[in-house]
């Protein structure tokens, strides 16, 4: 099973800053999460999967006053 999450990034985040990330692994999903975490305070960005930040994509456009 492959594992996906897409990441919101930038301090005015957009749709359009949204960017999916595929990993074969659990443990590459979390590598990468924790990079990614290791950068905060460098530029902002919201995590959107399962158990993340934001589940959804919809749940971060309603979040962040976003509409389609």
């Amino acid at each position: 099973m492959k594992h996906s999450i897409d990441i919101a990034w930038g301090e005015m985040q957009q749709e359009e800053d949204i960017t999916n990330y595929k990993f074969n692994t659990e443990e590459e999903l979390n590598a990468f999460l924790d990079g990614v975490n290791e950068c905060l305070g460098w530029a902002d960005y919201s995590v959107i999967g399962d158990g993340q930040t934001y589940n959804t994509i919809e749940e971060w456009r309603k979040e962040n006053g976003k509409t389609t």
